[in-house]
Order: C-alpha cells, then structure tokens, then sequence
C-alpha cells in the first residue's frame, strides 16, 4: 500500500501515521477535524463559547437521581476557581419513548440546576439530553467533537489577523483544557484529589484516571452480593498492579485526545479503548472513587459481576470467571515484587470454580487482607 503524505504548515512532506490530525498546524488540524467529525457536534452546545478550565462530562443512563452524589462530590471538590469548571450532565437513552427513570433523570437534572446549589461562585451545571443508537461511546465522541468545536468557534469570535494567532490560540487552549469523564455512580473520596490533580496534569505527559473501591454489590443473587463485592475489588486489585484498569474519573488534556481517531462506537468498552489508547505511557495521577455496582444488562463491570453472580448460582456460564483467567499472562510475564502473585490469583480460580460459598469467603478475605498489609 502506497504510503500517504501531508503537506505541514512548514511546507514539509510527511508520512500519515496511526494518529490523526498531529501533524499540520493546529488551524488545519482543527478544521479537518471539525469536518471529520460534523455529525457528532451538538449545535446547541458548541454554541457554549466560554472555554473551561476542566469541562467534566457525567453520562447519566437510566440512573433516576442516583447521580446526585455523584454530582455534590463534583461540585464540593475544593476548587481554586470554581467558575472555571463546568459538569456536562448527559443523560441519554436509546432511540423510542422515553422511560421514567429517563424522564427521572431529566427532571432531578433541572432541578439541580435551578437550584441554589448551581449558584454564582460554584462550577457551572449543565444538561444534554439525547436519544443515540451508539450509547456510551456515542456520549464520548458528541461530548469531545462538541468541546473541540467550542475551542475553535471561540477562538474565531477574537478576530486574530493571522494564520500563526490563530494557531497559537488554539494550541493554547487544546494544551490546557482538561476534558473528563466520571460515571454516574462514582463519588469521589477526597474533596482535594480532583483539583490538585487537575494543576498537575501537563498534556502528552500524564493523565487522572479512578482508582476505585466498591462498597456493595447488587445483583438478583443476594446471598452472594457480599461475596462478591470481594470478588470484584480483588479483581481491581489485580489489574491496577499491572496499570490496566482504566476506570473514571477519566481525564487528559483536549490536545492529548484530539489526536486520536474516533471512538469505535459500536464495539464493547470502546471508550476504555479510545482512553487507554490516549493516555498509554503517561504518568497516572490516581483519584480515590467509591462506587456500587448495580446489576446491567449493557457490557460493564456491573454486567461481569451479574453474570459471575449467575455462574455462582446456577453453574451456567463458566466463561464468567474468564475476566481473572486472562490475567495469568500478567502475572506470568511479570517479574516485580507486587502484592498478588500468580499463585493467589489461581487459587481465587481454583475456589472460584467450585462454587462453594464457605471457601469464596474466607479467600477473599485473606486476599483483601494481604492487600491492606
């Protein structure tokens, strides 16, 4: 295949590489973007010419006003400058009539919002609400084309003479606004983590991601829920000692995500994807989250938790416990001193596939209790 070339900026011939859009100006970048893209700005919000600091995005699915937690741990983070930070409340659903927890999420959003609680002085509260086919990939890739068309109309409404202003504006504000995302089941621990992350994330250098700590799990199997709140941050555990978790709040400057294709919606985890893609060997800077992993249908950890659940229960389903067997090759490969070995992590295999609560439990127990030593 014939290798294909841009002209830069400079005048040089140059090779197109995996990544998009990285190597003309950012003038050029911007518009091929913004074209590339079209179909997934939202016109009432690219409309929004005030450019934050920090535009944090909350998709809300079906959730009622079970985000709001979510959102008073948001807004009572300690900002130094509140007014530079603005929260995204995106609820969404599919195509077809609206549900009532849909329709709950809408009213209890605009009622945040009229509310004192989005008064002067405090991060700036605003709702999308849409019906997409794509779902969550679909959320990320309206939330960051919107936030890229934003920087681009605003820099156009400042009237700059040349080619090399524009470019300059537009780099500088690509290269120090952070775009994040947070679920709306996760609350955030420390009323510090968010901002003093924020002032050190540096574009092409770090990235904020969650480390998270499930307090409960619900799903149809109720005797095994405790368990399995266990299970699931054993199974965090381990992949955050190989720095595979990519779990929110989930933030990198615009600069370091506009390079990057489109989020692949359609595919399973494809927003963990397009993230893990754009934040790989970036120093991590790790916010403490709490979560509740409510039982899904849709591909998730609540979904994996579910259908572990029904393995437990029933013996249907053994390809459940898959999400620890892919984990061997880690540990296989690995030759530091980590909390966790190969051995531990057969032996939660080995009890798992039994099926018999009095070993799950105390296994656990022990595994959760080396981590905390």
């Amino acid at each position: 295949m014939a290798t294909e070339y841009i002209i830069d900026c400079a005048g040089n011939k140059v090779p197109v590489g995996d990544k998009l859009f990285s190597v003309k100006c950012w003038v050029g970048n911007s518009t091929d973007y913004l074209e590339t893209n079209d179909n997934f700005i939202i016109p009432e919000a690219s409309s929004w010419l005030d450019i934050p600091k920090i535009s944090i995005v909350l998709p809300i699915y079906r959730a009622g006003n079970s985000f709001l937690p979510t959102l008073n741990s948001i807004c009572s983070q300690d900002w130094p400058n509140p007014t530079k930070v603005e929260i995204i409340l995106y609820v969404n659903q599919p195509l077809g009539a609206i549900d009532d927890l849909t329709q709950q999420s809408i009213d209890a959003a605009k009622a945040y919002i009229a509310s004192d609680s989005s008064a002067a002085n405090s991060p700036s509260v605003r709702l999308i609400f849409e019906q997409l086919p794509g779902g969550l990939a679909e959320v990320y890739q309206r939330s960051f084309s919107t936030l890229a068309s934003r920087i681009k109309c605003s820099v156009d409404t400042l009237g700059l003479e040349t080619k090399d202003e524009n470019a300059a504006a537009i780099g500088a504000l690509m290269d120090s606004t952070v775009f994040a995302i947070i679920d709306d089941d996760q609350v955030l621990s420390d009323t510090s983590a968010l901002p003093q992350a924020v002032k050190k994330l540096t574009a092409g250098k770090s990235v904020i991601m969650g480390q998270v700590d499930i307090t409960a799990v619900e799903t149809s199997y109720t005797q095994w829920n405790p368990i399995l709140t266990g299970v699931m941050n054993l199974f965090f555990a381990f992949k955050y000692e190989h720095g595979t978790v990519i779990l929110t709040p989930r933030a990198l400057m615009v600069s370091d995500l506009f390079h990057m294709p489109a989020v692949k919606i359609g595919n399973e985890y494809a927003d963990q994807i397009w993230f893990a893609t754009a934040s790989a060997k970036k120093e991590r800077f790790m916010i403490d989250v709490t979560t509740t992993l409510v039982e899904e249908d849709y591909p998730s950890n609540a979904n994996m938790v579910t259908c572990i659940a029904s393995y437990l229960e029933t013996g249907k389903n053994p390809e459940s416990i898959n999400i620890f067997k892919n984990l061997r090759t880690s540990y296989e490969k690995n030759d530091e001193d980590l909390v966790y070995s190969l051995e531990d992590l057969n032996s939660l295999i080995e009890v798992l596939e039994s099926r018999d609560k009095n070993a799950i439990g105390p296994l656990v127990t022990q595994l959760i209790n080396k981590q905390q030593k």
